[in-house]
């Protein structure tokens, strides 16, 4: 989807677009959502990222707070009888992920991160080729 498109369906469920960098000739565009903003800080219970620009591979990040929603999308995997692609720890990296693990359903590929700060985790979703593109770039 275009930024536009998913913004219209975002907004239409309750999420605020916080900002939009469009893309550049090095670096990809990146859209923000939040849902349920706090006033107070910069703080929210669930945020939805797009990486986006016409010549690589798209994907979503979402990002909650507490793990209950993502303890229900990897049961619906598991439901679902879903392909594992791979896992890995990350432990030691800069990067907040802690770990990650890969699911394919004949569409989509879902990175389910787990993050270093207890509680916090996220999901990307790619679809296939996108996937395989950002695999082959080293951009997952």
């Amino acid at each position: 989807m275009e930024v536009p498109e998913l913004d219209n369906k975002l907004s239409r469920k309750g999420w605020q677009l916080q900002s939009n960098n469009g893309p550049t000739s090095n670096k990809m565009g990146k859209a923000v959502w939040a849902y349920q903003p706090s006033e107070s800080d910069d703080g929210a219970t669930a945020w939805c990222v797009l990486y986006y620009n016409a010549t690589s591979a798209s994907r979503i990040l979402y990002n909650v707070y507490p793990d209950k929603p993502i303890h229900k999308i990897r049961k619906k995997f598991s439901r679902r009888n879903m392909l594992l692609v791979s896992g890995e720890t990350m432990l030691g990296e800069v990067v907040p992920p802690e770990a990650y693990t890969d699911y394919q359903d004949d569409r989509y590929v879902y990175r389910v991160l787990t993050y270093q700060q207890a509680g916090y985790s996220g999901i990307k979703v790619f679809e296939k080729a996108d996937y395989e593109k950002a695999n082959e770039n080293g951009q997952l």
